[in-house]
């Protein structure tokens, strides 16, 4: 009896080596060629999340296309609300972007999902606490909020550096 397998479930394992390929390749900072393979899964599998949250994440770092890469993975991670990766990976497009605020709300709902995860926990460690706005009625966004933080953060280093002779 012979074994027949279905077009159909080839391509699937045909998409998982690319998708897998293209995770070896981010790993290695090598966004161009996680790229490349995150086309060809994409053109086998258009609708899984997964591709299209890290095809957006690869975009984001090759091309600089932000609003598109954003697009990708917010789609990815609305059709699945419970998975931290999609989520880390939508952070990681709008910390690439400049919105740290997005970025770190991103991060957060992550780990809230699992808090064992460890991508969610580090991208919240490499973002550091932040602080309160000094002026609270104010938006953090805002100009004197920005540039009042700056200076105290810089007052702060220069004391920790005279603290430390």
């Amino acid at each position: 009896m012979a074994l027949v397998t279905s077009p159909h479930r080839e391509a699937t394992l045909e998409s998982r080596t690319l998708y897998n390929l293209a995770v070896e390749k981010i790993k290695r900072n090598n966004f161009r060629e996680a790229l490349n393979h995150l086309v060809q899964a994409l053109k086998i599998a258009p609708t899984n999340p997964v591709y299209r949250s890290y095809f957006g994440y690869c975009l984001a770092q090759v091309e600089g296309d932000f609003d598109r890469a954003i697009r990708f993975c917010k789609r990815a991670s609305e059709s699945r609300p419970m998975d931290p990766v999609l989520r880390v990976n939508l952070g990681r497009v709008y910390r690439l972007k400049g919105d740290n605020s997005s970025a770190h709300a991103e991060f957060l709902g992550a780990w809230r999902v699992c808090k064992g995860h460890p991508a969610a926990a580090a991208e919240l460690t490499r973002m550091g606490v932040r602080r309160p706005p000094i002026i609270p009625f104010l938006p953090r966004s805002h100009w004197c909020n920005k540039y009042l933080g700056i200076l105290r953060a810089r007052l702060e280093r220069r004391l920790l550096n005279r603290r430390s002779y």
